[in-house]
């Protein structure tokens, strides 16, 4: 889906931020109503945790979890539309629609995932490259559930903590089929990453545990495929779904700890600049990651 950079000394240079910074989080205040923000990623390993203190401090004065998706409250009625969304119309194949060479190329990245290939037959291709970046995640020894915001879902509901979604599961799983002009070119990308995904992903990691919101994006921006799937995935899955949550946050209770991918947060048109535009005060908690002399 997004292609990252691949130098291989990157992981030394960023070592030295490790040491020295922490996960970019904030508090935001207007009026009576204070927030605290953290950009999540979506999978990660054992070594994450504990977080650093200023996030579990605020984690326990906080009286709601704000996520993407609530997926506690899942229902049969999504488990339905899922299926509608993600699979392709009775009759139809993986191998009907793709073009000859990039079918043979899935099954090969299937083959070398364990994936069985009649598992993606029936399955619309943007889920299809959903389902082997997962399969990726899996076998490079990272964890769904140990995603920030995962980690977070299963906190809130130990503690029995009310949890609000910025979206339903449905709208969710609607933004990302709305890819289907560009599904191709979707799978294409996402094989071409499998190759490096591990070296890829500990960057993104590392990254977002040294507080480096700058080098994050870029990581996550960089080369996000062909130009109209890149111009997709800014205005359709960050800009306009941005849009829509920071309508939102005005109205959430006083002491909402909110959870979103990192990629939500930063840019001109990202929830800091939105708060910021609304008259929020902005208050990074973490020490900034800063450049080895």
């Amino acid at each position: 889906m997004i292609k990252f950079l691949r130098s291989p000394w990157l992981l030394l240079l960023l070592w030295p931020l490790l040491l020295r910074a922490e996960p970019a989080f904030y508090q935001v205040e207007k009026g009576a109503q204070t927030l605290w923000l953290l950009g999540s990623v979506h999978a990660g390993h054992a070594s994450l945790y504990p977080l650093p203190k200023a996030i579990d401090e605020a984690w326990q004065q906080s009286r709601q979890l704000v996520v993407e998706v609530n997926l506690n409250q899942i229902t049969p009625g999504d488990l339905a539309e899922m299926a509608r969304l993600t699979r392709l119309p009775d009759g139809q194949q993986l191998a009907d629609v793709l073009p000859a060479a990039l079918y043979a190329k899935t099954q090969t990245a299937a083959a070398r995932l364990g994936v069985p290939i009649a598992q993606l037959a029936p399955l619309q291709p943007w889920y299809a490259a959903l389902a082997l970046s997962q399969a990726a995640i899996g076998q490079s020894g990272f964890d769904p559930a140990l995603g920030v915001d995962s980690h977070f879902l299963a906190q809130a509901t130990d503690a029995k903590r009310p949890i609000k979604g910025l979206e339903g599961f449905t709208e969710q799983l609607g933004y990302l089929a709305s890819v289907s002009a560009h599904q191709n070119a979707m799978l294409e990308s996402t094989l071409d990453e499998l190759d490096d995904f591990k070296q890829s992903f500990t960057e993104v990691l590392n990254a977002w545990q040294a507080g480096d919101e700058t080098h994050l994006s870029e990581l996550l921006k960089e080369e996000m495929g062909p130009q109209e799937l890149q111009e997709w995935l800014e205005q359709k899955l960050l800009a306009e779904r941005n849009a829509r949550w920071l309508t939102q946050l005005p109205g959430l209770e006083s002491g909402s700890f909110i959870v979103v991918g990192s990629l939500h947060l930063y840019g001109p048109k990202g929830l800091l600049a939105g708060l910021a535009e609304r008259g929020y005060r902005i208050e990074r908690l973490s020490p900034p990651a800063t450049t080895p002399g």
